[in-house]
């Protein structure tokens, strides 16, 4: 299992190394998160490598069941025929097939648990890959936005933004760094008298009045019909 732990620490732990002495966060986080791509890639192939065993021993466990039930045919045929050592060859070659479905339904039952396993984990791992997408992609456009605002309000003359080293040890501290920045950058407008615009609590109350605006409308169509 250590191909789950792998693409687990790379979500967890492994982008607070990363990231240190990194300046490029979307880039950072667009390698963070192809790696992930990648080993889910592998896990998926070792799923499918897992699910393939158990199939083949499905396969297996069907034709030994299949011939079990031929020999004890031909052992019935044997008896009513009076054939005692043709019945006795017939239970003979069915005892064999009996053992053998007896050992493949153990494997089987393990196979499949192990099957399922891999299964429920590498959903896991996609649904952590989505988040760290999602929360990717929305804390890089805020660090940038901020950090724009903010070498605007400074008066900053270079062109290119940097970040500090210790800024993205984890998301969470990614996260304090963006809050922090925007703080400052409003501030810096209060005290300068510079409207940046709506919000981002503005902007999101605008988009769910909305949003309601057209859900009622919406309602009141369907109501007239």
């Amino acid at each position: 299992m250590g191909l789950f732990k792998r693409i687990s620490d790379i979500i967890s732990a492994n982008l607070g190394e990363l990231v240190e002495g990194m300046e490029d966060p979307e880039m950072l986080l667009k390698q963070a998160v192809s790696e992930m791509e990648f080993s889910i890639e592998d896990a998926t192939q070792e799923t499918a490598k897992a699910l393939a065993g158990e199939k083949k021993l499905q396969k297996e466990l069907a034709h030994n069941q299949g011939e079990a039930k031929v020999w004890q045919s031909r052992a019935e045929k044997a008896v009513d025929e009076g054939n005692d050592q043709a019945a006795r060859d017939a239970l003979s070659r069915k005892q064999e097939h009996d053992r053998l479905i007896v050992a493949l339904e153990d494997q089987m039952r393990a196979a499949h648990q192990a099957t399922e396993t891999l299964r429920h984990q590498l959903d896991g791992m996609k649904a952590k890959l989505a988040e760290a997408k999602r929360n990717l992609a929305t804390l890089s456009a805020r660090q940038r936005a901020a950090d724009v605002r903010k070498k605007v309000l400074s008066n900053a003359k270079e062109s290119d933004l940097t970040v500090s080293d210790e800024a993205f040890a984890k998301f969470e501290r990614l996260r304090e760094k963006v809050e922090q920045t925007e703080a400052e950058a409003e501030a810096l407008a209060e005290l300068r008298g510079v409207d940046f615009g709506q919000s981002a609590a503005q902007s999101s109350a605008s988009d769910a009045s909305d949003i309601d605006a057209q859900l009622a409308a919406m309602k009141a169509k369907k109501a007239a019909q």
